[in-house]
């Protein structure tokens, strides 16, 4: 007969919980460790943005890559443009 740990209350005898398995303590580490890790990238994250609001530097990139994404658009834009006129010529030439 083995004895269980544990301890008297209120003259009950009451187990005590078995200890948490070792892969469960590791995932709990894990966990907490990961947890960090990404409060820590957010945080850095935060702060990148904030100086690239608040910096001469910061603000020419912000311009640089909303010229470049406005350029992108209009692009895409006039490229669905110039196939609606395709296909509205082709349409046209099909009816007569």
């Amino acid at each position: 007969m083995t004895e269980k740990k544990g301890h008297f209350e209120k003259g009950i005898w009451v187990e005590e919980p078995a200890a948490p398995e070792k892969n469960e303590v590791q995932i709990d580490v894990r966990i907490e460790a990961a947890t960090r890790s990404v409060i820590a990238a957010i945080d850095d994250a935060a702060r990148v943005t904030h100086d690239l609001v608040t910096t001469e530097e910061g603000k020419k990139h912000i311009e640089k890559a909303l010229k470049e994404s406005t350029a992108q658009v209009q692009k895409s834009f006039d490229e669905v443009l110039k196939q609606a006129k395709s296909e509205m010529k082709k349409t046209i030439k099909s009816l007569k």
